[in-house]
């Protein structure tokens, strides 16, 4: 069996798993995970101070860093202090734009452009869909996700970036969809609540994820230099797909991927005989054989060493993330995540 049939049928036998799971070991060694997707307040408070003891998201020393608002040029052109271009005046602009000087001597009003300053922004994209809601110690790979945003939020938010949350695979919610990158810790919470409390209303109506509708609009969109963190399960077949295909956008921005895995996904428990449901055929594995055990793990380990191999390749950052693991946990690992990056652009 491949390691993608694997994954598959993983993904698809979650509730049977966990209830087998349960039964299999004593009560108190058993975590199940909470019922809903968002995460507690308590949760949130520690992820969002250990985001904001976060290294820098990215590096300084390129041309587009910043530590103040204002520092870089946006796209689109009207107020500011650095000059563009002089054009003719249209009416119905200012007065106060036209410059007197070079209009005298080009016998027609002409004006002064400039470029309107911009603050840098990181867009945290977070998936919602079905592979995500899978769990089986301590809480979702979906309530996990969030976390990590929270913690990342607090991060951008501590390197004076704008904020702007993109749920995938979530019923439509109306509010941050169509809003922008937003500054404030208040706007950045509420947004993450709304997303989550949209998530838990999806259930398992979850949309399938655009990935590269996705992808295309934020080429689109997002000013160069801008950060975008993907908050995913690379190894799922609903996940963010090739590493290939996010090129275009690392070659522009600044990517970090947290790929967040259940245990049983990466380290199959021994579970002895154990039925997995796939569409409507149900298959049997033998989990209690240590060999195929061992060679399961080996095959995740090694696919997650390429996405970390791969990603870290186009100058990107790649965070391994248990869902079970606790923030002060995994906030350890993301420096040296980040460092790596830092290390591969110098």
């Amino acid at each position: 069996m491949t390691p993608t049939v694997t994954k598959g049928l993983i993904s698809r036998a979650a509730a049977a798993l966990r209830g087998v799971i349960d039964r299999a070991q004593p009560r108190d060694q058993v975590s199940r995970p909470r019922a809903g997707v968002a995460p507690s307040a308590d949760e949130i408070a520690v992820a969002w101070a250990g985001g904001e003891r976060l290294p820098t998201l990215v590096p300084e020393s390129v041309p587009t860093a910043t530590r103040l608002s204002g520092d870089q040029l946006a796209r689109r052109l009207g107020e500011g202090l650095d000059f563009e271009q002089l054009r003719a005046y249209q009416p119905g602009e200012s007065a106060a734009r036209i410059d007197w000087r070079i209009s005298a001597r080009a016998n027609e009003p002409v004006v002064r452009v400039h470029r309107e300053p911009a603050q840098r922004q990181a867009h945290l994209v977070v998936d919602c869909g079905a592979a995500m809601r899978f769990g089986t110690r301590r809480r979702l790979k979906l309530t996990q996700a969030l976390l990590a945003a929270h913690a990342f939020a607090a991060g951008a938010l501590r390197q004076n970036l704008a904020v702007e949350i993109h749920g995938i695979g979530e019923q439509l919610c109306p509010g941050h969809h169509a809003a922008g990158p937003v500054t404030g810790q208040g706007a950045i919470l509420q947004r993450l609540a709304e997303l989550a409390e949209a998530a838990g209303e999806t259930g398992e109506d979850a949309q399938p994820v655009d990935w590269p509708g996705l992808r295309q609009r934020l080429l689109q969109r997002l000013p160069v230099g801008s950060v975008v963190m993907v908050f995913s399960d690379c190894l799922s077949d609903t996940g963010p797909g090739r590493v290939i295909d996010w090129a275009p956008l690392a070659a522009a921005h600044h990517l970090i991927f947290v790929s967040v895995a259940d245990r049983v996904e990466l380290e199959m428990p021994d579970l002895g005989l154990v039925a997995f449901e796939a569409g409507n055929r149900a298959r049997w594995l033998d989990t209690g054989n240590r060999r195929w055990r061992e060679q399961f793990a080996s095959r995740q380990q090694e696919r997650l060493k390429q996405w970390r191999e791969s990603v870290e390749a186009l100058g990107a950052a790649f965070l391994a993330l248990p869902a079970e693991a606790e923030p002060a946990e995994w906030l350890a690992e993301a420096p040296v995540a980040l460092a790596r990056t830092a290390g591969a652009a110098s």
